[in-house]
């Protein structure tokens, strides 16, 4: 199969700017300690007569803003999507908005958030999507999902300019699944397998588990963290969750992930018969306030 290497123009999908109530969720997830389904919280919704909170990034000269909770940008293969999966858990008026601007006639995509107190269950995770999200929709690459033992190549380069405070990280992450269909209702039972790549982290913010293995990637060695059973998957099951956790701060560079999966593969962590979902690259929020600049995100994938 042929190598995608994808750098193109921003299209826009947006809904109408403003701090908005979340919509009614699709399902309910129990959440334990530090997982991240990356999909919406049912228990409560925060008062919408609250004061609105302000994320810093609205104010930037140049910046364009949308704060409606899962509205998105395509820009090409990649969503960006303003995921607030944890509002129910809000301890205050918040508010996160997808943004955009133009640098150097160059239009750059980003977010920005505020959300009081601090959760080690997250919050929120604003991020891009490239492939297919387990929890819903379509695949923006039709060569997703795509079987772990079938990846030969496959390449995340990113750069990210990050202001922030409180708790949060920067995680890509992946999500294995049992078949290969992609359906558009979304099918998180089929989930096996979460990792994550923790590439920075602040303000009390840790993986989820305890640390089983320090593998070597592009010379720098990692925490391997791992947890059985995290989540619900909505069928009262969880799923398995590693973490590499970077020692240093990382917010710029390229991750050569077909070498992650293929050891994981060999050391009988993963099963090669699973598919990996797609990639996911976003900041996970336990609390603070902050913003993220993508100043370029692409992933080159070739299948056996």
């Amino acid at each position: 199969m042929h190598l995608v290497h994808l750098s193109v123009a921003l299209t826009l999908g947006l809904a109408a700017s403003g701090c908005a109530t979340p919509p009614a969720p699709s399902r309910t997830e129990a959440l334990a300690p530090t997982s991240n389904a990356h999909t919406p919280s049912q228990s409560a919704t925060p008062a919408a007569t609250a004061p609105a909170a302000t994320a810093p990034g609205k104010s930037q000269p140049g910046v364009t803003a949308n704060c409606a909770a899962w509205s998105n940008v395509l820009v090409g293969p990649y969503k960006y999507d303003n995921n607030q999966w944890g509002y129910g858990k809000a301890k205050g008026p918040f508010e996160q908005c997808l943004l955009t601007r133009t640098v150097e006639g160059r239009q750059e995509v980003g977010w920005t958030w505020s959300w009081p107190g601090f959760d080690p269950s997250v919050f929120a995770y604003p991020e891009i999507i490239f492939g297919w999200k387990p929890w819903g929709g379509a695949p923006t690459d039709n060569r997703f999902p795509m079987r772990v033992g079938d990846v030969e190549l496959l390449v995340m380069h990113y750069d990210v300019e990050t202001s922030a405070s409180g708790g949060y990280n920067l995680a890509p992450e992946l999500w294995l699944l049992q078949s290969g269909e992609a359906v558009p209702k979304g099918n998180p039972e089929g989930i096996t397998t979460e990792i994550m790549f923790w590439m920075e982290h602040a303000g009390g913010a840790k993986p989820a588990g305890e640390v089983i293995d320090t593998p070597s990637y592009g010379g720098i060695e990692y925490e391997l963290w791992k947890k059985d059973n995290l989540g619900d998957k909505g069928n009262g099951q969880g799923w398995l969750y590693y973490a590499l956790k970077s020692p240093v701060t990382q917010r710029k560079g390229s991750m050569a992930l077909h070498e992650v999966l293929a050891n994981m593969v060999q050391k009988g962590q993963i099963d090669p018969e699973h598919y990996v979902a797609g990639i996911e690259f976003g900041n996970e929020i336990f609390g603070g306030s902050g913003t993220t600049w993508v100043k370029r995100f692409e992933v080159e994938a070739r299948a056996r």
